[in-house]
């Protein structure tokens, strides 16, 4: 830097004059100095004429430095400060970070490299008209498997009755007799009196037998029977249910107390005078109830109880009720008990999906079907091929109809897929995929997406079936 001095301007004594200071090649305009004394506009004038022509002197000075050339080269040997010359260029900086950048990027990539696979499953449409099949315990793969579930159930409705009758009518039950007296039988004929704890007497309605007692590990084991008993008069009083009999002709004789009567069902219907009764209109409003309401809480109760693994069709199972309608009142509102049953065959899942397979595709190989499953086996409707078909604790077969349209989806096997799958250029992939016949279609991305083949590690691959 050139500092430059100017020497050639004298101060005045009256006046205040500040000189600036000239730095680095630039020339500082001198501010104007105003002698406080003298306040005229003319001296003003004159001092500020003086100004610029110290001014203009300054300014030919500069001209006259630029021309000199031993001046300049003065000015060139002057010390200059050095300035540090860049290492590395702007350019090459970008460069060098846009490497680093995709180099990461590369690097990210084949560290979490991954293949997702969506494939497209193969869907068959399976229709069914009364096609028929045999539900059976012996287990073999021609027949369903099945179990059977029987519940049983109680309900009394009130009706009013309108049909009256003057009866005399003698209640009813059942007795079961007793021999501990002998080895050997006993015979009880018909119409032998029998007397309960309350003195009431009764009338055997046929001729038994009663059979010898046994010792079984030295104690007597009864033989017994059962019989049929009516009341000795008609009317309610005979209603009941007493629990010790005896046979009134023993009376006095040690087979009194050994051959005796137990109530097996309570005497029902003694009544006599004007009683009401049940008529056909009454018997259907029993029905229409048995069959409805009380039906379904029946169904509602056993489809709580169907086991994982079994499915129940609607029309695969039989009830039956019965109610005592010869039961006589003496008021018009009666109450009526129902008494239902609920037979149901619950077929095994899995043994019907497998019959439904091997009948609608019998050229199938084996290792095939056991990629194909029917998810909505509720879409068919089931049917008894016998209409009056009995359930019960006996039945070991049963024969039925199956009708509606279900769908048949093949699931090929992940893992095994995933195993054919390790290392293999993306191009590669679809010749394995058809070598499959459940897969009707496929889509393979790969990430990064410049990596041409799957990943060798089965982690690295998901695939989603559709």
């Amino acid at each position: 830097m050139i500092r430059i001095i100017i020497e050639d301007i004298k101060r005045k004594e009256n006046k205040k004059t500040i000189i600036p200071k000239k730095t680095e090649g630039v020339v500082a305009r001198q501010p104007i100095s105003i002698d406080p004394n003298q306040s005229t506009i003319e001296d003003e004038s004159k001092i500020i004429n003086k100004e610029v022509v110290k001014e203009s002197k300054i300014e030919e000075y500069f001209r006259n430095l630029s021309k000199d050339k031993s001046k300049i080269k003065r000015l060139q040997n002057t010390p200059q400060v050095k300035i540090k010359k860049r290492v590395i260029s702007r350019l090459t900086l970008i460069l060098f970070v846009l490497i680093v950048f995709l180099g990461g990027i590369y690097w990210a990539g084949n560290v979490f490299q991954k293949a997702n696979i969506t494939i497209t499953s193969k869907h068959q449409s399976i229709p069914f008209t009364n096609k028929q099949f045999l539900a059976s315990g012996d287990q073999t793969s021609k027949t369903v498997d099945f179990e059977i579930m029987i519940t049983s159930d109680t309900k009394n409705k009130n009706i009013i009755l309108t049909e009256t009758q003057d009866v005399s009518i003698k209640a009813q039950g059942s007795v079961t007799l007793y021999n501990e007296f002998s080895t050997t039988t006993q015979k009880i004929s018909a119409g032998t009196f029998l007397a309960d704890n309350e003195g009431k007497s009764y009338k055997t309605d046929n001729t038994v037998t009663i059979p010898g007692y046994k010792l079984v590990n030295k104690k007597i084991v009864p033989g017994q029977v059962i019989v049929k008993i009516s009341a000795f008069l008609p009317g309610e009083a005979y209603n009941g249910a007493p629990s010790d009999f005896n046979v009134t002709a023993f009376k006095g004789t040690t087979k009194y107390n050994k051959i005796y009567g137990k109530l097996k069902s309570p005497l029902i219907g003694g009544a006599s005078g004007l009683i009401y009764v049940m008529n056909d209109l009454d018997k259907n409003t029993v029905d229409t109830i048995a069959q409805t309401s009380f039906k379904e809480d029946m169904i509602k109760k056993v489809k709580a109880l169907v086991p994982p693994g079994y499915i129940l069709y609607p029309g695969a199972f039989t009830f039956s009720y019965t109610i005592n309608d010869n039961v006589l009142f003496k008021t018009p509102e009666a109450p009526i008990e129902i008494n239902g049953e609920l037979s149901a065959i619950l077929l095994k899942e899995e043994s019907l999906v497998k019959n439904i397979l091997n009948v609608s595709f019998p050229e199938i190989e084996k290792e095939e079907l056991k990629e194909i499953t029917i998810p909505d086996l509720s879409a068919l409707s089931f049917n008894f091929l016998n209409k009056d078909q009995v359930i019960n604790k006996e039945t070991t077969s049963v024969q039925f109809l199956l009708n509606g349209n279900i769908d048949a989806i093949w699931k090929p096997n992940i893992e095994v897929l995933k195993a054919k799958l390790l290392g293999v250029h993306k191009d590669d992939v679809l010749s394995i995929f058809r070598q499959d016949p459940g897969i009707a279609g496929a889509m393979v991305r790969i990430f990064p997406p410049w990596r041409p083949y799957i990943p060798n590690n089965p982690e690295e691959i998901n695939i989603i079936l559709n």
